[in-house]
C-alpha cells in the first residue's frame, strides 16, 4: 500500500460563523480577520523576533554602561546630571548646580569655591603666597599650569595632573562624595577645612569617608555636640552585607622641615580610646613626601612593626580592643609640581589573627578568611581600582566626548561600512572586536549575504587609553577580557569562577583521584568547586607557573 498520509477533514468555518475561540464574536471579526492569515502570522513573529534582540541588545548596552560607570564613580551614589540648553545641571544631595561645564572636573572646580564660599578664598589670595591657607597656594599653582597651557575658550583645556592638582581635586571630589551621599556634610568639617591648623585632619577625614563612600559604605556622622565622650568620626555600613564600623581617621600633623616621625604608635592608642559601638576601623596617615619606591617601602614597614609591637597595649587597665588599621601616604600635596605621584595603602589586623599578612595552611582556608573579612577585602580593592576622579558625567569615555573631532564609536551591534577585499564598500554588523596595538579589529556580519568578514580600525591615543582602563566594557556591551593571574589566590579565583556553575556530579567526576574519595558526595556543591579549583592552582604551581605574594600593599610611585 503506497505510504499516503492520514488525513483528517474538519467542517469549514464560515465568516459569519462564531469563532472557534468560544469569546462569541463572528470568526471574520475576531481570528478570522487578515492579522491573522499565515503570511501576517510569520511576519509578525519575525517582528516579535526583532523586537527581542533589540530589547537584549540596548539591556546588554545598559549593562555594559553600568559596569563602565562603576568602575569610573565607585559603588556610592551615581552622578545625576543633564544637560540642557547649553547648561550642565548638576544634583549634589538635594541641591542643584548649573554652569556651562564641559568635564567633570570643571564642576568641582566650582562646586569647592561654592562649598568653602568665594569670600574665603578671595580673603585668602588677598594675602601674600607664603602666608595663605595650603589649599590656595595650590589653587595659585593651578591657575599658573593653566595659563601656561590654555588653548583657547572653545576647545577643551587639559593641564598635566600635577601634585597641586591632585591634591585640590581630591578634596573638591571628597566634598562632592560626602554631601552626594551623606545625610549631613557636617558644617563642623567645614569649618575645620578652613582652619590651617586643622586643615590636614579634616582633609584626611574626607579622604577617609569618600574612600567608604566609593566601596559602597554608608556613612552616618557621630553627633558632634555629644561632648559626653570622645567617639569616633562616623559609622560605616556595608550595605551588602549590612556590617557595621566605627571608624577613625588619624594623620600626622604637617611639620614645616617635614623631618619628624609620624607618631604611630601614639595615634593608634588615640584611636583605640574613643568610644566604639561596632568593630573598629582605623586609618593612619603618615603623611609624609615619599617619592621613590624606597623610602615608600621603609615608611609602611616600620609603621606595620609599630602596630605589630603594641598589642600588647592597655587602655584603661584592659586589653586594647582589636581593629582593622589602613595605613595610608599620600605625596601629592608635598610634591606639586611632580606628575608621578605615589599612594600607599597597606592594610593590617591590631589583634585579628586571620587578616592580611597570614599564612594559611591551605588557599580554601585562605578563601574561608577572607569571606569572614569580605567587606574589608572589598574595601581594600575599591581604593585600588577607584583612585582617579571621573572625567564625565554619566561614565562616558573621554575619548567620545572631548574628542575636537570624534570618530564614530566601535559598539557591538551597530553596522559599519568599510572596504571590501575587492575594493568596493560592504556593510555589516559587528558582532566580536578586539584591540591589538593601536588598532582596533572586529568581525562584521552581512545579513543580506549571510557571510562574515574581518576588518581594522585605526584607534587614537585617546582611545587606546580608554580601552586600557575599560576593556569589558570599551565596545559597548559588556565581554569580558583575560587578566593576568600573578598570584595563587587570583588563579584560585579564577578556577572558582570557571567552575561555579558545574553540577555536583560533574565536579566529583573532575575529582575522581582526589585523597578521601568517598567523602566527596557529602560536601556541598561549593566546597566541591574551591576543591577543585585548588587542586588545579597547587598543579600549576608543580608545572611551574610563577606566582607572586599576596598583594596587601599598594605602594606608589608611579600612578598619575
Amino acid at each position: 500500500m503506497p505510504n499516503v498520509p492520514f488525513r483528517r477533514n474538519s467542517p469549514k468555518i464560515g465568516r459569519n460563523d462564531p469563532c472557534p475561540c468560544g469569546n462569541g464574536r463572528k470568526f471574520k471579526l475576531c481570528h478570522g480577520r487578515p492579522e491573522f492569515e499565515l503570511p501576517n502570522l510569520i511576519a509578525s513573529a519575525n517582528l516579535e523576533k526583532k523586537l527581542i534582540e533589540e530589547g537584549k541588545r540596548r539591556f546588554e548596552k545598559h549593562k555594559a554602561r553600568e559596569i563602565q560607570r562603576q568602575k569610573q564613580q565607585g559603588l556610592g551614589r551615581p552622578i545625576i546630571s543633564i544637560e540642557h540648553k547649553g547648561l550642565r545641571f548638576v544634583a549634589v544631595g538635594n541641591r542643584v548646580h548649573y554652569g556651562k561645564w564641559k568635564s567633570f572636573a570643571d564642576f568641582l572646580m566650582n562646586y569647592i569655591k561654592t562649598t568653602l564660599t568665594v569670600d574665603w578664598g578671595n580673603g585668602e589670595i588677598a594675602k601674600p603666597l607664603e602666608e595663605r591657607h595650603p589649599l590656595m597656594q595650590w589653587y595659585d599653582r593651578i591657575c599658573r599650569l593653566q595659563a601656561q597651557y590654555f588653548k583657547g575658550p572653545d576647545v577643551t583645556n587639559s593641564t598635566p595632573v600635577s601634585g597641586a592638582v591632585s591634591a585640590y581635586n581630591r578634596l573638591a571630589y571628597n566634598l562632592y562624595l560626602i554631601a552626594h551621599n551623606v545625610k549631613d556634610i557636617q558644617t563642623r568639617l567645614i569649618a575645620r577645612l578652613k582652619n590651617k591648623d586643622n586643615f590636614q585632619g579634616a582633609f584626611f577625614e574626607t579622604q577617609v569617608a569618600a574612600w567608604l563612600i566609593k566601596a559602597g559604605f554608608e556613612l552616618e556622622y557621630e553627633d558632634e555636640s555629644d561632648r559626653k565622650s570622645r567617639h569616633c568620626e562616623f559609622t560605616a555600613t556595608y550595605l551588602r552585607t549590612g556590617e557595621q564600623y566605627s571608624v577613625e581617621a588619624k594623620s600626622r600633623q604637617i611639620e614645616t622641615d617635614h623631618s619628624s616621625r609620624p607618631k604611630v604608635g601614639r595615634k593608634l592608642r588615640d584611636a583605640l580610646e574613643k568610644k566604639a559601638n561596632h568593630k573598629r576601623l582605623i586609618f593612619l596617615d603618615l603623611n609624609k613626601p615619599l617619592d621613590t619606591p624606597e623610602t615608600a617601602e621603609i615608611a609602611v614597614d616600620r609603621a606595620e612593626r609599630i602596630i605589630s609591637q603594641h598589642e600588647g597595649m592597655e587602655i584603661d587597665g584592659a586589653p586594647a580592643p582589636p581593629a582593622y588599621v589602613c595605613i595610608t601616604n599620600m605625596s601629592d600635596q608635598y610634591l606639586l609640581d611632580r606628575t608621578q605621584l605615589g599612594t600607599i595603602i597597606s592594610f593590617r589586623g591590631f589583634k585579628i589573627d586571620d587578616f592580611m599578612g597570614v599564612q594559611f595552611p591551605s588557599l580554601r582556608d585562605a578563601a574561608r578568611a577572607r569571606e569572614r573579612h569580605w567587606p574589608m577585602h572589598q574595601l581594600r580593592k575599591s581604593m585600588e581600582e577607584h583612585g582617579e576622579i571621573p572625567q564625565t558625567f554619566s561614565g562616558e569615555l573621554p575619548s567620545e566626548v572631548f574628542a575636537e573631532k570624534p570618530s564614530p564609536r566601535l559598539r557591538i551591534g551597530q553596522f559599519y561600512a568599510v572596504q571590501g577585499a575587492d575594493g568596493k564598500e560592504v556593510k555589516g554588523k559587528l558582532t566580536h572586536a578586539t584591540v591589538g596595538g593601536n588598532n582596533a579589529h572586529g568581525i562584521l556580519y552581512d545579513p543580506d549575504t549571510n557571510r562574515s568578514f574581518q576588518a581594522t580600525w585605526p584607534l587614537t591615543p585617546d582611545e587606546v587609553a580608554d580601552y586600557e582602563k575599560h576593556q569589558d566594557t570599551f565596545f559597548g556591551e559588556y565581554q569580558k577580557q583575560g587578566r593576568r593571574v600573578e598570584t595563587a589566590m587570583e588563579m584560585f579565583d579564577f578556577f572558582v569562577e570557571g567552575f561555579q556553575d558545574t553540577p555536583k556530579e560533574r565536579l566529583i567526576e573532575l575529582l575522581a583521584n582526589a585523597p578521601k574519595r568517598e567523602q566527596l558526595p557529602l560536601m556541598s556543591q561549593k566546597d566541591l568547586v574551591e576543591l577543585l579549583a585548588e587542586r588545579y592552582t597547587m598543579g600549576m604551581i608543580a608545572k611551574g607557573f610563577a606566582v607572586k605574594s599576596p598583594r596587601n600593599k599598594r605602594r606608589g610611585p608611579p600612578s598619575k
